[in-house]
């Protein structure tokens, strides 16, 4: 692993406010102020990225990032500054076909709803809010409409729909599948991790007992994570930041990049030392030394 430059991947999270309760999430584990980027910031952000093409945007984290009320100006913007890809999560409540629209004309890139599942009382057992009729007609009025721009050739993102491999919704799970990849480009089906980046089902865990130590884990290596008050994040598990690795309000990102404390932690990897914190815990990193970096199970249409 060799520390890059400068990050080929940030993370921004515009917003770690939810408009879903979900059961099985790591918001029902921790604590944190609820707060939306501040729109200055953002285009701060953008602005120091746009000196390090190419470079990844993923303009979501802890929270649906639909609910930021600049969604649309914010993907527009780092378009215009030339970064991308641009990939998001959503889970669809919000996309109606104002929004739709919005995100295509912007130039979104890659667009992932998590669903799920097909039957609405499974949803509601795991969701405690939110409508699983809304956002799957959201999404197939999205995907349908991205494939009737591809056969005309105008752009559009790739459509992704996801699931989780957990004991509810495995049942039905090929249909699903099935049903997903008629109106979609991608189904994936991912494994399930905790709050501390533990695979949760052990035959899973078994199966990637394969390695022969621990080995550093490359995100903390390539990405960046930004929360949507300025702080920095170790990874998309490290949802409660205890490590103080930087802050992009009172330093540029390349500051942050290359600050003591981020050294630190790429140096415990490098060294195979952790003592404690999310890191000495994770089973995150061995996707990285995966065939397709993935843990789970892609279906394309």
């Amino acid at each position: 692993m060799q520390k890059l430059d400068f990050p080929d991947r940030v993370t921004v999270e515009i917003t770690n406010d939810c408009n879903v309760s979900c059961t099985f999430c790591n918001r029902q584990k921790v604590e944190m102020d609820i707060g939306y980027m501040d729109e200055k910031l953002f285009y701060r952000i953008m602005d120091e990225m746009a000196g390090h093409l190419p470079i990844k945007l993923v303009p979501f984290f802890r929270g649906e990032p639909l609910m930021h009320p600049r969604i649309i100006e914010f993907i527009e913007y780092a378009k215009k500054k030339g970064i991308g890809p641009i990939q998001m999560a959503s889970n669809a409540l919000l996309l109606d076909e104002k929004m739709q629209d919005g995100l295509i004309q912007a130039g979104i890139d890659y667009l992932s709803f998590s669903l799920d599942t097909l039957d609405p009382q499974v949803y509601k057992c795991s969701r405690l809010s939110g409508d699983l009729s809304v956002s799957s007609g959201n999404v197939e009025s999205m995907g349908l409409k991205c494939r009737e721009r591809k056969k005309r050739g105008l752009s559009a993102p790739t459509i992704q729909v996801s699931t989780i491999n957990i004991q509810e919704y495995i049942p039905g799970q090929k249909e699903f599948i099935e049903k997903w990849l008629s109106y979609v480009d991608v189904v994936r089906v991912y494994e399930q991790h905790d709050e501390k980046g533990q695979l949760v089902n052990p035959e899973v865990r078994k199966r990637l007992d394969i390695f022969d130590g621990r080995k550093p884990c490359r995100k903390v290596f390539t990405d960046m994570i930004i929360c949507w008050d300025g702080r920095l994040a170790l990874c998309n598990y490290d949802w409660d930041e205890r490590r103080n690795i930087g802050n992009v309000n009172t330093m540029t990102m390349q500051e942050a990049w290359n600050s003591k404390e981020y050294e630190s932690v790429r140096n415990m990897h490098l060294h195979g030392r952790f003592s404690s914190g999310i890191c000495a815990e994770c089973h995150h990193w061995k996707i990285d030394y995966t065939k397709g970096g993935f843990i789970g199970t892609s279906y394309r249409s």
